[in-house]
């Protein structure tokens, strides 16, 4: 899958709620969201134990992703897993936890734009958008979405931030 991604500092959590009402997001549920970091050759691997606050729903699952660390717009590529594809990739992976982070992600939906509210235990608040590229999407148009988001969302952001949780 392929999404276009922003990540900065969120400032004024109450500001970017009304800001989602405005922009017609609907709030979907608050995720409780543990993720280990693992060192591959390329890209990132995280093993994700995701619950659902509000249903008890649990799942855990794997993440592939690669992107370029840059604190504008920008696309990244992903892959869900599960153990047996994780094994068939890297055979050789060592198993050893790079880095873990945990965080309460609420979660809000524009369109195909996932807007995450994310409390990083240790680190802060964030925000970030998650611009989803389907089949049949248009890349430029989904980009555009995004920019435009972020302009509406300015008012409650700090710092725009270029990696992954785990690289602060």
């Amino acid at each position: 899958m392929k999404n276009i991604e922003f990540k900065s500092e969120l400032r004024n959590i109450d500001l970017a709620r009304a800001i989602c009402y405005v922009v017609n997001a609907r709030r979907m549920c608050i995720l409780l969201q543990t993720d280990e970091y693992l060192v591959v050759p390329e890209g990132r691997l995280k093993r994700r134990v995701e619950r659902n606050d509000e249903t008890g729903a649990a799942r855990e699952e794997w993440i592939w992703y690669d992107r370029d660390d840059r604190t504008t717009a920008r696309s990244s590529r992903w892959t869900r897993l599960d153990e047996r594809q994780v094994a068939v990739r890297w055979p050789n992976l060592e198993r050893r936890v790079a880095r873990v982070i945990v965080k309460r992600r609420e979660l809000w939906r524009a369109e195909n734009i996932r807007i995450h509210f994310d409390a990083v235990a240790g680190l802060g608040t964030y925000f970030e958008l998650e611009g989803i590229v389907g089949i049949g999407d248009d890349p430029a148009e989904t980009r555009l979405k995004v920019g435009t988001l972020i302009d509406k969302f300015r008012p409650a952001l700090g710092e725009a931030v270029s990696g992954s949780y785990a690289d602060l």
